[in-house]
């Protein structure tokens, strides 16, 4: 059974290539809004951050097969059994925040990297030198034990710092604003769908003959095979794609009026950037959102487990369910946003002001019933809410999470990096939080703060990026010398064509 879940999720990677290469026939259509070589690219940046995420999240699923005692008290004379190691829960802590250190420390740096090189070639190297860590993980940590683990998780941290500057620069480059909603959802809700396959597999994987090294193996497997597709049908932008059609070419480069050419390099507006009311808001938004998120992925298992006395973690499939269905609502509910965009019912605007309240504001009011609904109602109930919450969450990915393209396409590798590295703050100290207010793992009181807490900082993050929000293009976008010309909205201009 294990064996054929494994095979499955190889096999739908080989389908995933044979329907890029089935769409990139499909390029030469007439109709601008049919499929075309942009939806390759987005299908492309989508898998990418799925096994981005799978790299990133298969230590905190494997680490329950590498320091199994009871796994090491069984018998290995006729299996091969890897492994297992005595870490105590300090140890344990250490080396699963150790990614977020170097991550913390490589978003604004690796921001400016991305906007002055050649991101194809850039993503190409991030990613093969993920693999390669992923695939020497078992390897050098049999033999080095943890310290060696946490020198791993620190410069994959380094390296997946490129991951999400370089996925909205090219973004900035080949989406259309009244598609960005979809596009966005879409490529970054990868990262949902990588954390649902990562917790639905990773049980059969270490319960197989191989054991827990086979969770990274196949994480390292799963980049090489995402590189040899990004090499095959990636590209920078329409400019450098060599089979894309005329016509989806002008399409794209017609409305994308506010975005310079892939070889234009204006200087970085440091000063414009840390000053703008509309940037701050996307980093709050962006903070609220980490905390809270973190929480729940972190946080979850053990208040179900210890506080309701409900086993979710050993149920791969249960521990699944929100995020697929947060990947799964993503994709009608951007369309209609974009829709709403297109008909000009909604300005680009208020469309993410509104979406991202419901991905936070109403997620967190939810959230805070959680411990009551699992104390007086029924864990059933619990775990209704907690995907309910998660699902709407969905809504972030078309509110202030692609509001960057909106106030400074050229700029948007380095809006992202900022708010990214920011918001990794958060990520750091949600867990750090919930583990000095729970003294008692068991006492339901003391995660109610925890989950109050996450409410406020959601709320928080939505209601500022709805007061200081924006969604139009930010006049330090452009070149100095035009910078005091008036700015056409992007989405005035796509209303036109």
């Amino acid at each position: 059974m294990m064996n054929c879940r494994i095979l499955t999720t190889i096999n739908n990677y080989i389908y995933c290539s044979k329907y890029l290469l089935y769409i990139k026939l499909k390029s030469s259509s007439k109709m601008h809004d049919g499929l075309g070589v942009r939806h390759i690219q987005l299908t492309l940046l989508f898998l990418c951050m799925a096994t981005i995420y799978v790299s990133r999240v298969n230590l905190s699923m494997a680490i329950v097969g590498m320091t199994d005692l009871l796994a090491d008290n069984e018998t290995r004379d006729d299996v091969y059994m890897p492994p297992v190691f005595h870490w105590e829960e300090e140890i344990k802590g250490t080396i699963l925040s150790s990614f977020f250190w170097g991550y913390l420390v490589m978003n604004v740096p690796a921001s400016i990297i991305t906007y002055k090189f050649n991101n194809k070639i850039l993503l190409t190297a991030v990613m093969l030198s993920n693999s390669a860590l992923c695939l020497l993980t078992p390897v050098i940590v049999i033999k080095f034990d943890y310290i060696s683990l946490i020198v791993i998780r620190v410069m994959q941290g380094l390296l997946q710092g490129f991951i999400m500057p370089t996925i909205h620069n090219l973004l900035s480059r080949w989406v259309p604003p009244t598609e960005r909603a979809r596009a966005g959802a879409f490529v970054i809700g990868g990262l949902n769908f990588g954390i649902a396959l990562i917790m639905y597999t990773s049980g059969f994987m270490i319960n197989s003959t191989i054991g827990w090294p086979l969770v990274f193996y196949i994480s390292g497997l799963l980049n090489v095979v995402w590189v040899l597709l990004w090499l095959s049908l990636g590209a920078n932008s329409p400019d450098s794609h060599k089979s894309i059609s005329a016509t989806e070419h002008d399409y794209i480069k017609s409305t994308l009026t506010h975005t310079a050419h892939e070889k234009t390099k204006m200087p970085i507006p440091w000063k414009s950037i840390l000053t703008s009311k509309s940037v701050w808001a996307i980093v709050f938004a962006h903070m609220g959102q980490n905390w809270g998120m973190w929480t729940l992925l972190t946080e979850i298992p053990t208040f179900f487990n210890s506080a309701l006395d409900f086993d979710i973690a050993s149920d791969g499939e249960l521990s699944s369910i929100p995020y697929f269905l947060l990947w799964i609502a993503s994709f009608p509910l951007s369309y209609l946003a974009d829709r709403l965009i297109r008909k000009n019912y909604m300005s680009v605007e208020f469309s993410r002001k509104f979406w991202n309240n419901i991905g936070q504001t109403v997620s967190g009011l939810i959230l805070i019933s959680l411990p009551y609904i699992g104390q007086y109602v029924s864990h059933e109930m619990a775990i209704f809410t907690y995907s309910i919450t998660t699902m709407l969450n969905s809504c972030i990915l078309f509110g202030f999470n692609i509001n960057h393209l909106d106030i400074s396409p050229n700029f948007s590798c380095v809006l992202m990096g900022i708010s990214n590295g920011a918001a990794n703050i958060t990520s750091i100290l949600a867990p750090l939080f919930a583990g000095f207010m729970v003294e008692d793992e068991t006492n339901i009181n003391d995660w109610r703060i925890v989950f109050f807490m996450s409410s406020c900082l959601y709320i928080a993050g939505s209601i500022i990026f709805t007061i200081f929000g924006s969604g139009t293009v930010q006049k330090w976008n452009g070149p100095p010398n035009q910078q005091n010309q008036t700015d056409l909205t992007e989405d005035n201009i796509e209303a036109n064509h």
